[in-house]
Order: structure tokens, then sequence, then C-alpha cells
């Protein structure tokens, strides 16, 4: 997607997005269940700094969005996640959860891979929330560039329905539309929301091989 696009996107619902954010902060809390976090860590994708909130002092947060990067305390860096501006090994840990998808997949893997001895990551995958046609990678194109990571799916309900569906679309930034036009008539819309009986991430959830 658009860089500019996702900047304007995320800088605009740093207000409204930890309270409409219910799937994302799931996924978190899975995923510092599935992998022991500890030492100096680097959120890539640190949105309004969920992770810092949660482990403390030892992270540094990376965000594209400066206006994400101003809402929270900490160590932060505005930078992106196809080019991070670390020496090789630098972090312990990096942990990224709901970022990676709105990327090329293999350059910023690579990236973490690049600057961090370990790796806990969430993203969605294909499969979620499919009467919308999001382009979630497949879990396929993870471990390609992943290989032999240790990893689970789990899918993650998403606690809104019919227009309240789309206002959490809108709130945590995760509309999609490559130019930033609008992609379909309210007619549309309706008819689409009333397709979804059960939103949710099928989210793919993957952490350094052992």
């Amino acid at each position: 997607m658009n860089r500019a696009l996702l900047i304007r996107k995320f800088s605009r619902c740093v207000k409204t997005y930890e309270c409409w954010a219910i799937p994302q902060k799931e996924s978190l809390k899975e995923l510092l269940n599935f992998a022991k976090v500890e030492g100096r860590v680097l959120d890539v994708g640190c949105g309004t700094g969920l992770l810092r909130k949660t482990l403390g002092e030892g992270v540094v947060s990376l965000d594209i969005s400066f206006e994400m990067l101003k809402s929270f305390e900490g160590l932060k860096v505005l930078g992106d996640a196809h080019s991070l501006p670390f020496k090789d090994k630098s972090f312990d840990w990096c942990v990224s959860n709901f970022v990676l998808h709105w990327t090329n997949l293999e350059v910023t893997l690579g990236e973490i891979l690049r600057v961090c001895k370990n790796y806990a990551i969430a993203l969605p995958l294909e499969g979620s929330l499919k009467e919308f046609n999001f382009p979630f990678p497949s879990l396929e194109e993870v471990l390609k560039v992943l290989k032999g990571s240790t990893y689970k799916v789990k899918k993650i309900e998403i606690p809104f329905k019919g227009w309240e569906l789309l206002k959490f679309f809108h709130y945590t930034g995760t509309t999609y539309s490559e130019d930033g036009k609008v992609i379909a008539s309210r007619k549309k819309l309706k008819e689409i929301l009333n397709k979804v009986e059960e939103p949710y991430f099928l989210v793919g959830f993957f952490k350094t091989p052992r």
C-alpha cells in the first residue's frame, strides 16, 4: 500500500485506536503468551505503544506515523519497517503485531531477521474477513521467508457487526484501498455487511524456532 496513505490513515485514528482495537489487543496478548519476550526489544509498527505499555522501559518503539509516536512516552523512532535504521542484531527481540500485512513481507521480514536475534510476529492471514477481499498474505507466503518458524494460527473474533464493523475499520485505520478512494457505494457496503455473520481475523503467530 502507498506509504503516504498509510501514514495518513493511522495518524487520523490516534485518539480512537485503543478504544476500538479489541482484536489487535487480543492478538498482542496471545503473542506474548506464545513467545517469551525479554531483553532489548524493538516494536515494529508500534502504533499507540501497546507493547511499551505492557512490557515497560526495555522497548524501542518504531512507527511511520509521527502522530502515533507522540501519543505515548518512551524511547521512540520514526522509521519504516522496509528499512530499519539499526545495525545487525541490535535487539534481543523484535515484536510486530498486526502491522506487516501492510508491507512487502519479503523486505520487512528480512529486515527484522537482520536487526534482531529473535522475533515474535502476529498478522492476519488469508481467510480473514473474506467478504471484503482484503489482500491478507497466505500462511505459505509468510513461511517462505520465516523458514523453520515455530507458528500457530488462531481465529480472533471481531466484536462488531453491521455498520459498527465499518466504524471499527475506520477508527483503527484498517480500511483498505490502494489509492484512498471510496471502493463501494453505501448500498454495496450494506450488501456485503449483511453477508458477514461472524467477523473474525485468522491470525498467524510466528516466533524464532527453538
